[in-house]
C-alpha cells in the first residue's frame, strides 16, 4: 500500500531551517537571560543556548557526588516521558534551580520538546540544605556567589514566557511543516510524471521495435514477391517479343497490336517491380555504389534513348543543352542514368501533347555562403555538376513539392487519377543523388511546368567511400 505524503511523520530536524532556528532560540536565550535546549522527538539535540549558569553548572561537575548527579539530571530531561497532550512539566534540580520541559507540537503530533531553564525559582534564597553533606569538596558559599547571577522569576512569568516562546517556534515549525509538504508533493508530482513518461517511453519503444519488425518483414516480402514476379514476367516479354519477330509463324495486323500492347505493359510492370526491388534495396542498405570517371554526355544520351519513344508518341519536342566545359566526373554511372530517366519519364508522363522537355547539363560553382557545401581548404572542390529536366506540363501544387520524394506519394492519389505509377521513382532519385554527396531542388507552377535539378559534386573515387551506409542511412530518414 502506498503511503501518501501527508501521512508521513514530520522529523524535526527535516523540517527546520537548523540555523535559522538556533538563532531565534539564541536571541530568546539572551532577552530572558535563561538557556534554552531543543530537542526532537527521538532525542536529537536540535539547538542549545546557554545564557548565566554556565559558572554554577561548571562549578558542581568539578566535584564528583555533584557531577553524577548533574549527569542524571540531564538524561532525566531528555528522556522524561512525554506526550502530545501533555502540559508544560517542571522538574526540578538537586542545586534548587527549576527546569520547564515543554511539548513541541504539530497538527497532534509530537515533534520534540523545549527545555527552558534553568533558573531559579523565588523561593530558592540559598543552596540546598542537602548539599552539605557533599562538603567540603563542594562550597556552599561559592555555589552560592554563582547562584545569584541567575535570574528569578515565578512561575506565572515563567509560563508566560513559554507560552511567547512556544507561540513563535510553533509559527517557525508551521511553516517549515507546510514548505516541506509542497516540495514533497512537487517531487512527488514529479516522480508521479517521471513514472509515466517512463511508461509512455517504454509502450513507444516496443511500438517501435514491433514497427521495425514489421518494416523488416515489408521489405523482405516486397523483395521476395518482386524478386519471384520477374522471372514469368521476363518470360511473358521474351515470348512476346519472340512473337513479334514471326518466330512462331507470321501475324495480322491486329494480332501484333494485341502482342505489342502485352510487350509494352510487361516491360511497364516490369519497371515497377525494379523500381520496388531499388527501394527495397535502398532500405536495406544492399545497394552497391560502382564508381567510375564518367561522362555525362554519355549518361544523358542513353537516358535520352529511354524516354524517345514515350515522347515520340505524345508528340513531345526534346531538347538538350550541354556546356562544353562539362567534363567527366566520378559517379556511379547507371545510377545517374536512372535519375535522370526517372525525371525525364516524369516530365514527359506530366506534360501535354506539343509540349517541350528541356535537359541542360553544365558546371556549378558554389558559392562561399552556400552553408556546408564551401571547402576553402580545397577550393578545386568548390564545383558541381548540375543537371537540370524541365518541363512545359502541369505542375505541382506547392503545398504538395515537400512531399512528392516520400515513397509511394502521389499528388494525386484518387482512385481516377489520370496519371499511373507507384510514387516510387522520386523517392529512388533523391536516394541516388544523396547517395552521390549531392543534392537536388524542385521548383514548380501549376499550369506553367516543373524543373528539377540535381547537383553531383565533383569529387574523387575516394570521397565516395561508405557511400553504401549513407544510402541506407537516407533511406531510413526519409
Amino acid at each position: 500500500m502506498t503511503t501518501s505524503v501527508l501521512d508521513e511523520s514530520p522529523a524535526l530536524a527535516e523540517l527546520l531551517d537548523i540555523d535559522g532556528f538556533r538563532e531565534v532560540c539564541r536571541t530568546f536565550s539572551e532577552l530572558y537571560a535563561i538557556g534554552i535546549k531543543v530537542f526532537d522527538a527521538d532525542g536529537h539535540k536540535i539547538a542549545d543556548t546557554r545564557a548565566s549558569t554556565g559558572e554554577h553548572c561548571g562549578y558542581l561537575f568539578t566535584v564528583h557526588p555533584t557531577q553524577v548527579l548533574c549527569t542524571n539530571l540531564v538524561n532525566a530531561i531528555r528522556t522524561s516521558p512525554l506526550a502530545a497532550d501533555s502540559s508544560v512539566q517542571t522538574l526540578d534540580c538537586f542545586s534548587g534551580l527549576r527546569y520547564k520541559i515543554v511539548p513541541l507540537v504539530y497538527e497532534g503530533l509530537l515533534v520534540g520538546r523545549l527545555i527552558f531553564g534553568p533558573y531559579a525559582p523565588t523561593s530558592l534564597t540559598s543552596p540546598p540544605e542537602q548539599l552539605k553533606t557533599y562538603e567540603p569538596q563542594l562550597s556552599l558559599q561559592t555555589l552560592a556567589q554563582y547562584q545569584r547571577q541567575i535570574p528569578r522569576a515565578d512561575d506565572a512569568t515563567i509560563h508566560k514566557v513559554i507560552d511567547h516562546i512556544g507561540k513563535v517556534l510553533g509559527v517557525i515549525i508551521h511553516a517549515s511543516y507546510r514548505a516541506q509538504v509542497t516540495a514533497k508533493l512537487h517531487i512527488a508530482s514529479i516522480g508521479a510524471a517521471f513514472e509515466d513518461l517512463e511508461r509512455s517511453n517504454q509502450a513507444l519503444k516496443t511500438a517501435n521495435d514491433k514497427l521495425k519488425d514489421l518494416d523488416r518483414l515489408k521489405s523482405n516480402f516486397i523483395a521476395t514477391v518482386s524478386h519471384e514476379l520477374r522471372t514469368p514476367l521476363t518470360s511473358v516479354i521474351g515470348y512476346s517479343e519472340m512473337l513479334l519477330e514471326g518466330m512462331a509463324g507470321e501475324l495480322t495486323a491486329e494480332q501484333r497490336d494485341y502482342v505489342g500492347t502485352i510487350l509494352e505493359k510487361g516491360e511497364s510492370l516490369l519497371n515497377l517491380i525494379g523500381q520496388v526491388l531499388d527501394l527495397s534495396r535502398i532500405e536495406s542498405g544492399n545497394v552497391l555504389m560502382q564508381k567510375a570517371l564518367s561522362d555525362p554526355r554519355e549518361v544523358i544520351r542513353l537516358a535520352l534513348t529511354d524516354v524517345a519513344p514515350q515522347a515520340t508518341k505524345r508528340n513531345l519536342r526534346l531538347v538538350t543543352e550541354v556546356a562544353s566545359e562539362v567534363e567527366p566526373i566520378w559517379i556511379d554511372p547507371d545510377k545517374i542514368r536512372r535519375v535522370v530517366t526517372n525525371l525525364l519519364g516524369n516530365a514527359v508522363k506530366f506534360t501535354p501533347p506539343q509540349g517541350t522537355v528541356k535537359i541542360m547539363v553544365d558546371l556549378y560553382a558554389v558559392q562561399p555562403n552556400e552553408r556546408g557545401r564551401y571547402d576553402i581548404f580545397e577550393p578545386e572542390r568548390n564545383r558541381m555538376l548540375r543537371i537540370q529536366v524541365s518541363d512545359t506540363g502541369i505542375g505541382i501544387p506547392e503545398d504538395k513539392l515537400e512531399r512528392v520524394f516520400e515513397a509511394f506519394y502521389q499528388v494525386d492519389n484518387s482512385s481516377t487519377r489520370e496519371f499511373g505509377g507507384t510514387g516510387l521513382g522520386l523517392s529512388i532519385v533523391r536516394n541516388f543523388v544523396h547517395a552521390h554527396r549531392g543534392r537536388i531542388e524542385l521548383k514548380s507552377k501549376v499550369g506553367v511546368g516543373t524543373t528539377f535539378t540535381v547537383f553531383l559534386p565533383y569529387v574523387t573515387e575516394e570521397l565516395g567511400a561508405g557511400v553504401q551506409a549513407e544510402l541506407a542511412s537516407h533511406a531510413r530518414s526519409a
